[in-house]
């Protein structure tokens, strides 16, 4: 494959920034991962990675299909502009499930150090992500909600979140709404969400994030999403 022309037609900059995490992020930064970043192609019924496994990338689908299952149920199909693998980057987690192309397709690859480098400072980016997990937790939840069928594995993951609020709390001194604050940033909400969600006021949050953050040593929301998913 021809990088250039791949590159030209599959990444251009209007197609990235369609996508939600890449939404807010500056065109400098758009036009790095379109030039730095490798292409993954796969063919059809080849494997990018497996469940458990160890994970260093994430992946952006430019075109194709891809399947993803867990405990041998297929859970999902990604087209695309699509995005998967973000986990393995954001809590350094090994992979939660198998992916297999249905289609012969193309990727592009996201590796950690281009992560940290070019969006981990992005708010915006890492609420996005955040946000998608969260959503595409529930809806695993939902397909395994039949006895035997892995659904205690997923709803360990799923509770994730609360136990790591319990961490900060016990460790840092958190009061509640402190805690409620964090977690919900790790769901992805704004400052705004957070409020109408707690009724508090915008200003509020940003005293109790303010708060957080003292506690921890820490001064943006995404060493805050680090520290929860450490």
């Amino acid at each position: 494959m021809n990088r250039e022309i791949a590159l030209a037609e599959l990444t251009n900059l209007d197609f990235l920034r369609k996508i939600d995490f890449l939404e807010k992020v500056s065109t400098d930064t758009l036009v790095c991962l379109a030039t730095e970043c490798q292409l993954k192609a796969l063919k059809k019924g080849e494997v990018l990675f497996e469940d458990e496994e160890e994970g260093g990338s994430m992946y952006i689908i430019l075109s194709g299909e891809l399947i993803v299952s867990k405990n041998e149920k297929e859970i999902a199909h990604r087209k695309k502009g699509d995005y998967l693998g973000e986990m393995s980057l954001i809590g350094s987690k090994p992979r939660s499930a198998t992916v297999i192309s249905a289609l012969p397709t193309v990727l592009l690859e996201i590796t950690q150090e281009q992560f940290h480098t070019q969006l981990s400072s992005s708010p915006d980016a890492l609420m996005a992500i955040m946000k998608t997990l969260s959503d595409r937790a529930r809806d695993n939840l939902k397909i395994f909600e039949r006895p035997d069928s892995g659904r205690d594995r997923l709803q360990k993951e799923e509770d994730q979140l609360e136990e790591h609020v319990k961490y900060l709390m016990q460790e840092a001194g958190l009061t509640g709404r402190e805690a409620d604050v964090a977690r919900l940033i790790c769901e992805g909400l704004s400052d705004k969400e957070i409020a109408k969600g707690l009724e508090l006021s915008p200003h509020t949050v940003k005293d109790h994030l303010k708060r957080v953050y003292s506690k921890f040593r820490i001064h943006a929301r995404s060493q805050l999403v680090s520290l929860m998913f450490k």
